[in-house]
C-alpha cells in the first residue's frame, strides 16, 4: 500500500484532483464576485425635487430601481415630486438595487370641518390651522366682537364634518362691533333658520334669539325645516337698526301659525336707510 501511495500514477492523480478541486473553488469565488458585482458600485442620485418621470428616467440610466414607499399631501409642495429618498444622496448601492421614495400627492385629502362659529378669531384661527386649512377673515358690524359668525369655503357656508379638502382656504366672517349706520330688517316670515341667517348676514345682521317653544317638531329634521312665523324687529319703513344688531326669530311647523303677507316696501336688495 505504502508503495502505491509513493507511486508516480497516484502522485499525478493527486496533483491532478488538487488542480481540479482548486479551479472548482476558484470559480465559485468568480460566480459569486460576478453575481454581486464585488467591488462595483454606484452613487445614488439625488432625487429630492424630481417628478417620477425624471425619476425613472435618471435611475435607469444608473442602472438601478425604484419603488414608491409612500404618498403624502403637502400644501405647498408641488404635486407628484418625490419628497424623500432611501438610501440617500451619495449612497454606495449595487446595480439593480431599489431606491424607496415618497411621493407628494396630486389631490389633497377630505377631512371633516370643524366648527369654529362662536369662537374667538384667535382660537378659531389656531383650530383650523391645526386641520390643516388655512384662513382669511372679513370684518362684518355684530353685537359679538371679534368672533366668528360664519366660516365659508369657496362662497359656500361650510358646517360641522361637512367634507372639504385639506389646505382650502376658509373665510371667517368677524363681528366688529355695532356700527352707526341704520339700515332696514329684512323680511324674513316663511323662512328656514338657515335662509334667515343667509338674508341677515347680507344685511349685515345676525340671528338673535331662536324661540321654538310653538314649533311642533317632533324630529332633528322638522326643526331644521321649521320656518319663521313672527320675527322681532319686525320689516318696516318706519323700522331702522344699526348695522351688527340681531334679529329674534321665531320658528313652527304649523304652517297655520305662518301669515306669509311681505309688506310693500320688501325688496330683495337690502336697503340702507341713512
Amino acid at each position: 500500500m505504502f508503495k502505491f501511495i509513493r507511486s508516480r500514477a497516484f502522485l499525478i492523480n493527486l496533483v491532478i484532483s488538487s488542480l481540479f478541486v482548486v479551479l472548482i473553488i476558484w470559480g465559485i469565488f468568480k460566480f459569486i464576485d460576478s453575481y454581486t458585482l464585488h467591488g462595483e458600485t454606484i452613487s445614488v442620485p439625488p432625487l429630492e425635487g424630481l417628478t417620477i418621470a425624471e425619476t425613472e428616467s435618471i435611475l435607469t440610466e444608473k442602472k438601478l430601481r425604484y419603488a414608491i414607499l409612500d404618498s403624502i399631501y403637502i400644501a405647498d409642495a408641488d404635486a407628484g415630486v418625490v419628497l424623500e429618498q432611501n438610501p440617500l444622496e451619495n449612497d454606495l448601492v449595487k446595480e439593480n438595487r431599489t431606491i424607496y421614495i415618497t411621493v407628494s400627492k396630486v389631490t389633497a385629502p377630505k377631512i371633516s370641518m370643524p366648527n369654529v362659529v362662536d369662537m374667538s378669531l384667535r382660537l378659531a384661527i389656531g383650530k383650523l390651522n391645526s386641520y390643516g386649512l388655512k384662513v382669511k377673515t372679513k370684518p362684518m358690524p355684530s353685537e359679538c366682537v371679534n368672533c366668528v359668525l360664519r366660516q365659508e369655503i369657496n362662497g359656500k357656508e361650510v358646517k360641522l364634518d361637512d367634507k372639504v379638502k385639506k389646505g382650502s382656504v376658509v373665510l371667517l366672517t368677524i363681528g366688529i362691533g355695532k356700527s352707526d349706520e341704520k339700515i332696514m330688517v329684512p323680511y324674513l316670515i316663511g323662512s328656514t333658520k338657515e335662509e334667515a341667517e343667509n338674508k341677515l348676514m347680507i344685511s349685515s345682521l345676525s340671528v338673535g334669539f331662536s324661540d321654538y317653544e310653538n314649533c311642533k317638531c317632533e324630529t332633528s329634521k322638522d326643526t331644521l325645516n321649521a320656518k319663521v312665523y313672527r320675527q322681532n324687529p319686525i320689516r318696516n319703513e318706519n323700522v331702522a337698526i344699526n348695522m351688527g344688531s340681531s334679529v329674534d326669530l321665531y320658528f313652527t311647523c304649523d304652517t297655520n301659525l305662518i301669515n306669509f303677507n311681505p309688506p310693500v316696501i320688501d325688496t330683495t336688495i337690502t336697503d340702507t336707510v341713512k
